[in-house]
């Protein structure tokens, strides 16, 4: 079957369907994409201007449906809640190399385990 020509008996072919949605639907996405967007550390200017952006149509439909000024209090009540939360990653300092080896500390273990099985058995004996 080539690439361009899908056979419509594939179950695997991607279909795409509409779903009617109401105005409380989009205010719920407008919700769900300045909280996600937040969480990642979204300033609310950046976070205006990917409602602005055709290219997140979700959010840039919600903008359409339910206006600037909806829009502009949803992400000042989200960065208000998620905003102060920003994740950093650091680099942690070169840690100091082990003067032991780990084969010396299982070769330790093991003789500690063979001493408790001698105690055992010579507990279990009596």
């Amino acid at each position: 079957m080539p690439y361009d020509d899908p056979d419509p008996s594939d179950p695997n072919i991607l279909v795409g369907v509409q779903i009617p949605s109401s105005q409380e639907t989009e205010l719920e996405m407008a919700y769900v994409f300045a909280e996600e967007f937040a969480r990642l550390g979204f300033s609310e200017e950046q976070l205006e201007a990917l409602f602005h952006h055709p290219f997140y149509a979700g959010a840039n439909r919600a903008l359409l449906i339910l206006g600037e000024e909806k829009i502009r209090s949803i992400i000042q009540e989200t960065v208000a809640v998620w905003g102060r939360f920003r994740i950093s990653v650091q680099d942690t300092a070169e840690r100091k190399q082990w003067d032991v080896s780990l084969d010396s500390l299982r070769q330790g273990a093991k003789s500690q385990l063979r001493e408790i099985g001698s105690e055992v058995d010579h507990e279990s004996s009596l």
